[in-house]
């Protein structure tokens, strides 16, 4: 008998929430004004994108295909994102919180 699994939507995160060496795929822009939508697309997030967060912090590196842009911590805050690699150091935290 087999058993029906319901599947478990991954786990979405605020870019702002990663740092150094995570490399993600943006999933959603949450809560932005039409601005700042305009201002993330024209830099190439848009949702799909990948991106490595080369810096965290504010304001915060990352690189998308071969370019580096600066975002704002607030910026950050609005771009949902899908990690797709994390750094050794970020699996520990993630375990021992």
């Amino acid at each position: 008998m087999l058993r029906e699994t319901a599947s478990i939507p991954p786990p979405l995160a605020p870019l702002a929430n990663f740092g150094h060496g995570v490399q993600a795929r943006v999933m959603d822009i949450d809560g932005a004004s039409a601005a700042l939508i305009a201002r993330l697309a024209a830099r190439g997030l848009v949702p799909g994108a990948s991106l490595e967060v080369l810096r965290g912090g504010d304001p915060m590196l990352v690189m998308i295909d071969d370019s580096r842009w600066a975002l704002t911590r607030e910026d950050a805050r609005h771009i949902l994102v899908l990690p797709t690699h994390l750094p050794l150091r970020s699996r520990l935290r993630a375990l021992f919180a």
